[in-house]
């Protein structure tokens, strides 16, 4: 589903965010995104997601170089591959249920299936209930719940979680994770980018652990230690 192929990312000034990243992740893989602060990994999001171009190499996703797409395919590839944030990035004057369904007016949705996708995706992740308040009104837990179901709107082939329990307390981060398990279970590859050693540990989930920009280690059931 997702290939690096001998990929670095080196920006003008001299730094290198990667370096000869070889990479290859299944359809229906979950796999953890370890490593500190400036390792590479928000970078490898970006390329993944086509916000960024690599210096050398390919990335591959649905066998199709992301490089080569054009300005056009840009937006079915981000149909492809959902994304969610640390920090939620829902629009504040919007409902649950508007934000929601923002992910799919946007790509040329309308009627039906804005309401029955929207309705799906909220009873996914519980917050039927909670479809017509206003992002001040939740909780942060509730919050990530709402960009989980944006993500998922468009039914991504693989979604992209980038810290999603940064900005959330101990109780609500393991919420969030037996919510990103179960869309993981249901087909979804799921790639996590954390620093929580103790969420990594727990799961015992595939590990791919950068460093400096390069893949120090990769292995299943994997352990990190922060």
């Amino acid at each position: 589903m997702i290939r690096l192929e001998d990929v670095s990312k080196r920006y003008p000034n001299g730094t290198a965010a990667l370096q000869d990243v070889d990479l290859a992740i299944d359809q229906g893989d979950f796999a953890f995104l370890v490593g500190a602060s400036g390792a590479g990994k928000s970078t490898l999001i970006r390329l993944l997601i086509r916000e960024d171009l690599p210096t050398t190499g390919r990335v591959v996703v649905d066998d199709k170089d992301v490089a080569q797409l054009r300005h056009s395919q840009i937006p079915q590839l981000r149909r492809l591959v959902g994304v969610v944030f640390q920090d939620f990035k829902l629009l504040p004057t919007k409902t649950v249920t508007e934000n929601i369904a923002f992910a799919l007016l946007v790509t040329g949705h309308g009627g039906q299936i804005v309401r029955e996708e929207t309705e799906r995706v909220l009873a996914l992740v519980g917050l039927t209930h909670r479809s017509t308040h206003f992002p001040r009104e939740l909780s942060g837990g509730e919050q990530q719940r709402v960009a989980i179901a944006r993500a998922l709107v468009n039914r991504p082939r693989v979604l992209i979680a980038d810290e999603p329990t940064g900005n959330l307390d101990p109780v609500t981060s393991w919420e969030i994770i037996k919510l990103l398990t179960r869309v993981q279970e249901l087909g979804t590859t799921l790639v996590m980018a954390t620093h929580n050693a103790e969420i990594v540990n727990a799961l015992r989930r595939r590990v791919i652990h950068l460093d400096h920009g390069a893949v120090v280690r990769d292995e299943r059931e994997g352990l990190y230690a922060a």
